[in-house]
């Protein structure tokens, strides 16, 4: 009997609710995570909702990218009263029609999340072009969106971070994303915002706190990571910020430890802790095989330790030639790429180091790549490394001050000879994986 056959008697048993017939039609499913998927959805059709979730985790378990399992586990779970769950495996499926753009609108709301929300059923009006999809979005838009203008300033070339964040906002507030120095119109974007957004606590935050009156604004700074090194805080007036974001939790204990008397007068009670978000429609999820392809996404700068890179692979080098690592990022310091161009070629890495410079599209660089590494020495909540883990690619990095409470132990490195153990651990869990399937397969008769 031909599949496609198959899936329509089942479909007409299901449609029957002769539930038992379609299980033992379903059960002479050849691949295994189509025999679960179907057996998934007959017991959805059952309303027995744990027996479903059995059935897709299984399906998920041989193909995590099945996009039909991901979506019908996703609704399961979105029935059972878990948002989030729901949400996060609905955005493994590749391909996104505007079914899965609705339900993820749907995750986000329950969550009270509307500026989100808004921003997923605009996706889903906009594929379906369906009348129900499109009043939807308009009733949601009209219940949640304020007449309320916020702006956001940033200096030039700082803005990466900040633009998926103006665009997710729009959908609820009036936003402009001022990024200039120009004092014309810094000035004229502030006295038109109810709410300001300084993007990193540097000069900008220092000039606009100092110069602008408040007025009855709410402003809300947000600091990365580089800023509390240096005295960006003993510069700004914190009597005009209501709020200060940090990305992690360790860079409040910078403050704490190197701006004491300001943190202690100014700075303590403003402090909201939210990590930063990647925006994980951009990165298509897979599972990544051991290999020896290594990334590197960063710009090449004392902070990042990239001398550190040029050990690891040679280290890697005397284990197996193939190792090779591919540093997408441009040299921010002349030495640097005079030390690399040197050193690579003088100590025969010429085949083992490849530089491409600044990359646009890290989806596609990371496509291949089997690790990512960072060696930086000080982080906030590093987005190379969130981006990578996005993609499905395993993390080797190093143990930077706050790095154990950003991620689990079994990622973090204290001396290069220890990424060798990682990897050839990751290596070896492989190869009994796959004996352990192929004495599965012997036993059969």
């Amino acid at each position: 009997m031909k599949e496609k056959g198959l899936f329509s008697q089942i479909q007409n048993l299901i449609s029957t609710k002769k539930f038992k017939e379609a299980k033992n039609l379903a059960e002479k499913i050849k691949d295994e995570t189509e025999k679960e998927n179907v057996l998934g959805i007959i017991s959805y059709y059952e309303k027995n909702l744990e027996e479903s979730i059995k059935h897709f985790e299984k399906a998920l378990k041989v193909n995590p990218i099945h996009s039909d399992a991901l979506f019908n586990y996703s609704k399961v779970l979105f029935e059972k009263e878990n948002y989030f769950e729901s949400w996060r495996y609905l955005t493994r499926i590749h391909e996104k029609n505007w079914q899965v753009f609705d339900l993820l609108g749907d995750t986000q709301l329950k969550q009270d999340n509307p500026a989100v929300a808004l921003y997923y059923y605009k996706k889903a009006a906009e594929l379906s072009n369906i009348p129900e999809m499109i009043e939807k979005y308009k009733v949601v838009k009209d219940k949640f969106k304020k007449d309320v203008n916020l702006a956001i300033f940033c200096l030039p070339g700082l803005d990466n971070f900040i633009k998926d964040i103006a665009e997710i906002l729009s959908n609820i507030y009036n936003v402009r994303l001022v990024v200039s120095t120009d004092g014309k119109q810094i000035q004229e974007s502030f006295n038109w915002a109810d709410i300001v957004w300084l993007e990193w606590a540097n000069e900008m935050a220092i000039e606009i706190t100092n110069k602008l009156p408040k007025m009855n604004k709410n402003i809300i700074c947000r600091l990365h990571s580089y800023e509390a090194l240096l005295d960006f805080p003993e510069k700004i007036n914190w009597n005009n910020i209501d709020t200060l974001i940090l990305v992690s939790d360790h860079i409040e204990d910078i403050l704490k430890n190197y701006h004491s008397e300001i943190y202690s007068k100014h700075i303590k009670n403003k402090i909201t802790i939210i990590p930063n978000g990647v925006n994980l429609n951009r990165f298509k999820f897979s599972i990544k095989k051991p290999g020896y392809d290594l990334a590197i996404v960063a710009n090449i700068n004392h902070k990042k330790a990239p001398e550190m890179w040029l050990q690891v692979i040679q280290l890697l080098k005397t284990i197996d030639e193939r190792y090779t690592l591919h540093i997408a990022g441009k040299f921010q310091d002349i030495r640097y790429a005079n030390y690399f161009n040197y050193f690579i070629k003088d100590s025969g890495l010429e085949k083992n180091v490849k530089l491409y410079g600044y990359i646009n599209n890290i989806n596609e660089f990371l496509k291949n790549k089997n690790y990512i590494l960072s060696t930086s020495i000080h982080e906030g909540h590093p987005y190379n490394i969130l981006e990578a883990m996005a993609r499905g690619i395993k993390p080797l990095i190093h143990n930077y001050s706050g790095s154990k409470k950003q991620w689990p132990n079994e990622l973090i490195f204290n001396f290069i000879y220890e990424i060798v153990e990682k990897v050839q651990k990751i290596i070896t869990l492989k190869i009994i994986e796959n004996l352990s399937k192929i004495n599965i397969h012997l036993k059969k008769p």
